[in-house]
């Protein structure tokens, strides 16, 4: 026996990740419309990117819980019988607990191959604090203390430093230790001639970043970088929240 229901969900976003977490089957996604009776005959388009897949193709919509990255991510359409390779980091501090894939939970560790793919899938990654201490190339969240941040436009790694973050790169003492955190959007890169990922790109902005600062006088040896992708954003991954993830961070080492 098959039973329908109705779920209601603030995104479509959301609404996939319930689906794809409690191993459900979307028969379709619709607007709301308050106090419209439920007709479970009506089946409603999924928009217009729905509407193009061919009948051949196969819908694979990727998302994520919690501070980590999984690429590829979003929605893509794929051929019958093909494979998807997937990556996945934790965020500083996190573990990546559960990836499910059609709501059964499957083994993995930094990667995963989804096989000859028949039908549409959902997968969630999910990542949770580990709970205990912990380092990331030798940099531990606790030991830092933010002291500027440089914002990039949209796949650039290099920027007009503005005033105040020269005045701040001017009064970092050669005597303490400082550490450049680069960070990207969400938006999927092209690979090009000056980075393949967004993780170069992000590892490219701390080290225009540092670059500015041996410039100032500063022993390279008094200063640590490292690139995180989109895996650490500071607001959400949309329009107006995008802009303020192309960063790339400075910490003082205490």
């Amino acid at each position: 026996m098959t039973t329908q229901m109705r779920v209601w969900a603030e995104s479509e976003e959301e609404a996939r990740e319930n689906v794809a977490l409690n191993g459900w089957q979307i028969l379709s996604i619709e607007e709301s419309n308050p106090g419209a009776p439920y007709n479970p005959n009506v089946n409603i388009a999924r928009g217009a990117d729905a509407a193009q897949t061919a009948p051949s193709d196969h819908e694979v919509n990727v998302t994520k819980l919690g501070e980590g990255d999984i690429q590829p991510i979003g929605k893509m359409s794929v051929k019958d019988g093909s494979d998807v390779d997937f990556k996945l980091k934790p965020a500083p501090c996190q573990t990546l607990v559960k990836l499910v894939v059609n709501g059964e939970q499957v083994d993995v560790s930094d990667s995963y191959s989804l096989k000859n793919i028949k039908k549409d899938t959902y997968v969630v990654a999910v990542f949770e604090k580990n709970g205990k201490e912990c380092d990331s190339n030798g940099i531990r969240d606790k030991d830092l203390k933010e002291v500027g941040i440089v914002y990039f436009d949209l796949g650039k790694f290099n920027t007009k430093i503005s005033q105040d973050n020269i005045d701040i790169i001017k009064s970092l003492s050669k005597n303490k230790k400082y550490v450049i955190i680069g960070h990207t959007d969400d938006v999927r890169v092209i690979p090009n001639v000056e980075y393949k990922d967004n993780m170069e790109l992000s590892n490219k902005r701390a080290a225009f970043v540092k670059a500015r600062i041996l410039q100032n006088g500063l022993a390279g040896s008094s200063i640590k970088m490292m690139g995180m992708g989109p895996a650490y954003p500071v607001a959400p991954n949309r329009p107006q929240g995008q802009p303020l993830n192309r960063r790339a961070v400075i910490y003082e080492r205490r």
